[in-house]
């Protein structure tokens, strides 16, 4: 189950599903920082809007010291939408068009950034190994959340049935329509289900998806059993979280972060 944590002025959310006491992990919102309209108030990327970006250092550093963890090890891959996954062993290494790590050194600091795509975060407690993924629609039709599990089970020999995860806040199916041609490259990711995750719109050839409990049911199928999904849809809650599609692409990114203790 989800929860809020407010500290600083930040607030954040966190999972009981990734309570350990070698991992730390926070979901972040909009609110605790000083980042000006239209990315108001804690942004924790420019989105091209490199004039504030003193303020986002401030921002990262702000919830960095709020976690207790170094900012000066943070990942922040350059996200493309892809399904691109790196294992990571430095600060130092290569990242570019990279939608998703994992790694199982102490002491890095990733996040990835997020305004209406799925933030996933992943953790093996007994390998202590973890992952970060970016799934918009295009890295969903190509089943990153999967892939990152079949790393996790090749290249850290972790059984699926062993990772949990948790699932952040993301566009709902209630404002999140496609076209019928996206809607069959989705339908094809998955076995079963189709009932709950899509929605026909009455009148429309475009379909309604729910792009959390579609990247849920992925890891379903790939063996993960242990899920928490938020509930919430970042363009209906867009005073809390940032949403591309609520701000008519002008907003700020809140994150998925994690480190290793």
């Amino acid at each position: 189950m989800f929860y809020t944590v407010e500290k600083s002025g930040v607030k954040y959310l966190k999972s009981d599903i990734l309570e350990h006491d070698n991992l730390i992990h926070a979901f972040s919102s909009r609110i605790g920082g000083n980042t000006p309209v239209p990315l108001n108030s804690f942004s924790l990327g420019t989105a091209g809007m490199m004039e504030l970006k003193n303020h986002i250092e401030n921002n990262r550093k702000k919830i960095c010291d709020v976690l207790e963890i170094d900012y000066s090890k943070i990942i922040n891959p350059e996200q493309k939408h892809t399904d691109n996954i790196k294992i990571v062993k430095t600060q130092y290494d290569n990242v570019s068009n990279t939608d998703g790590i994992i790694t199982s050194e102490k002491g890095l600091v990733i996040l990835l950034l997020f305004a209406d795509c799925v933030p996933i975060i992943l953790y093996a407690p007994k390998e202590k190994v973890l992952g970060v993924i970016h799934a918009g629609w295009r890295g969903t039709a190509k089943k990153i959340a999967g892939k990152a599990i079949s790393l996790f089970e090749s290249e850290f020999n972790v059984s699926p049935n062993s990772v949990k995860v948790a699932i952040g806040a993301a566009i709902g199916q209630c404002c999140y329509p496609v076209s019928a041609e996206i809607y069959l490259e989705l339908k094809n990711t998955i076995i079963s289900n189709y009932d709950n995750i899509f929605r026909n719109i009455e009148d429309s050839d475009k379909v309604k998806v729910d792009l959390k409990m579609l990247n849920s049911q992925q890891l379903q199928e790939s063996g993960v059993q242990e899920i928490d999904i938020l509930k919430d849809c970042t363009s209906c809650n867009n005073s809390l979280f940032y949403s591309y599609r609520a701000d008519n692409g002008q907003t700020g990114r809140h994150g998925a972060i994690v480190s290793l203790r």
